[in-house]
């Protein structure tokens, strides 16, 4: 996603659950880019940044939190703090929170979910609410080489000569690198460069004095005053024909956190990988022995019921083939083809939920999809249908006047007032298993771009309309 350069965003992250904080971090500064995110874990220590000084331009606060919930700390920052841009991001969801955040003050509202996705639109909500803020507070610079030097700003900036020297570079370099700026001024850039990153440092910058009308950006570590080395992103612009700057004007932000975050994501990840092909090979093995035995008794006994267990070892074949491929950064945008629902649809009532309920087609449809994907979409519609509803029919076919298709059922449908609850992971009628179905078919809708409507069925259980991109023509 494209982002204004209006320099670093400043982000105060309150949240009580640290995994989940660092990971939020972890996908912001992917999404922004330029931004800096500080986490506490209580409204306490978070009211304690804002005290000690610490500016932000916007925080970020869950609302379940043990002592002082996210209102409560909405309130307090409103205090002191009147303008600074506040969203309450939270996995509780209801009218009397938002109505209680709206009327504290709040600048935006957003409900946790599950997927990536989340974070996108957290991202834009962010950015949105900066550039508001920041909008109202800006004044007009009265010196165009101020307006210059801050036009990119980061962390820090420094102006360097066609030698790599050093002639300007602002206070800021002490809080990142620890020097301060009369120690750099008249000393060559490179001099702290790690010596494996100098060659690279120099490349780039012969490439913008050859071509002064790109702006380049380059990562590389630099020594601070402790002796430690930090990563550094540096954006470079040759405004060495500039009568004010006269020199290449090299923008300089820390991002030694990010890089520690993106190492441990990857060394996750490689784990997460490894730990998939092995338990993936152990449950292939067992597999092929269950597919083993159900050959056997089929060459003694004819049942229905031997057929339908064999085609579901291949439905988890299948299964585990996504799996590793997701495990391996594949795809988890839809592979879409023109698929027909009723011959997918008979195939997966077969193999879950086999004989006893009836599937009736009562128009034929073609919808474009991962096949994949819609199987699993089916697959746990039926399931919900008949282990939390009861059902005994299934009807499926295309939508009236919206292009898409509907799944309904006859069973003990589910009170209107909760149709808005049932896609909650946490939400379930059963004191033995989990919601997780219909968030699943949540997920598989959303990645397809395709809307869901719940309505009661004309039989009495529940019918969910799938829009897929507006009116029929």
């Amino acid at each position: 996603m494209q982002h204004e350069s209006s320099g670093v965003i400043r982000i105060l992250h309150v949240e009580d659950e640290l995994p989940f904080a660092e990971m939020t971090a972890t996908f912001l500064e992917r999404e922004l880019g330029n931004c800096e995110v500080s986490t506490e874990t209580s409204p306490e220590d978070g009211l304690a940044r804002l005290e000690g000084g610490d500016r932000f331009d916007c925080i970020i606060s869950d609302y379940n939190m043990p002592k002082m919930n996210g209102i409560k700390f909405l309130e307090s920052v409103r205090e002191c703090w009147p303008d600074v841009p506040f969203i309450l991001f939270t996995g509780r969801g209801s009218e009397e929170v938002a109505s209680d955040a709206i009327s504290a003050g709040v600048t935006d509202y957003l409900q946790k979910k599950t997927g990536p996705d989340q974070y996108t639109v957290l991202a834009n909500r962010i950015q949105n609410a900066v550039k508001q803020y920041r909008a109202e507070r800006e004044i007009e610079e009265t010196r165009k080489w101020y307006r210059m030097i801050l036009e990119h700003s980061s962390d820090y900036v420094m102006i360097v000569d066609e030698m790599g020297e050093v002639s300007y570079v602002s206070p800021a370099i002490e809080r990142v690198l620890g020097y301060e700026p009369d120690d750099v001024i008249g000393t060559g850039s490179f001099n702290y460069a790690h010596p494996d990153d100098v060659e690279h440092a120099v490349t780039t910058l012969a490439e913008l004095l050859e071509h002064p009308e790109r702006e380049t950006t380059v990562e590389f570590r630099s020594k601070h005053a402790d002796g430690g080395w930090r990563w550094l992103e540096v954006r470079g612009r040759n405004l060495l024909d500039d009568p004010v700057i006269r020199g290449v004007m090299v923008n300089v932000r820390d991002i030694s956190r990010r890089k520690k975050r993106e190492q441990d994501l990857e060394r996750e990840t490689e784990r997460l990988q490894n730990l998939t092909r092995y338990v993936s090979h152990d449950v292939r093995n067992q597999l092929s022995i269950i597919d083993g035995y159900l050959t056997l008794a089929a060459e003694t006994y004819d049942d229905d019921g031997l057929l339908r267990a064999s085609n579901s070892v291949d439905r988890i074949e299948q299964m585990i083939d996504k799996v590793e491929e997701l495990a391996q950064g594949g795809r988890l945008t839809p592979e879409r083809e023109p698929v027909d629902l009723p011959t997918v649809a008979e195939g997966c009532l077969h193999n879950t939920i086999g004989d006893g309920v009836e599937l009736l087609v009562e128009s034929e449809y073609t919808v474009s999809a991962d096949e994949e994907q819609l199987r699993t979409l089916l697959e746990n519609l039926f399931l919900n249908a008949v282990e939390h509803g009861d059902a005994g029919t299934i009807r499926i076919g295309e939508l009236e006047t919206e292009r898409g298709f509907y799944v309904a059922d006859d069973g003990c449908g589910v009170s209107p007032e909760n149709f808005d609850l049932i896609f909650d992971p946490e939400y379930t009628t059963s004191e033995s298993e989990t919601g997780l179905g219909l968030a699943v078919v949540e997920d598989v809708a959303e990645m397809h771009g395709w809307s869901i409507d719940v309505l009661e069925s004309a039989h009495g259980g529940v019918r969910f309309e799938f829009s897929v991109d507006g009116p029929r023509r």
